[in-house]
């Protein structure tokens, strides 16, 4: 049995230190397949890595800045569902 493709994004706390963000434990990540596909297949091909659009993808309750990393998992996911 296949198993259905997702769309895992990965979020990366941050804490300031000499005005530096630097990671911080904390990371996991989070199905947001059904958000990301909702986009449509073009507009979510244009999303980039820690940005505005990646960070809104992820409801967290970290202060800190931080960073959403999930560029490549559309990539991923879009050439396994159209291969």
């Amino acid at each position: 049995m296949t198993s259905k493709p997702m769309i895992i994004a990965r979020f990366h706390p941050q804490a300031w230190v000499n005005d530096y963000a630097i990671e911080v434990d904390g990371a996991f990540a989070v199905d947001v397949t059904d958000k990301v596909l909702a986009m449509g297949r073009y507009k979510a091909l244009k999303l980039r890595d820690d940005q505005y659009e990646t960070d809104n993808l992820i409801m967290h309750s970290h202060n800190g800045p931080f960073w959403v990393e999930v560029q490549e998992a559309i990539w991923e996911y879009y050439n396994e569902v159209e291969a």
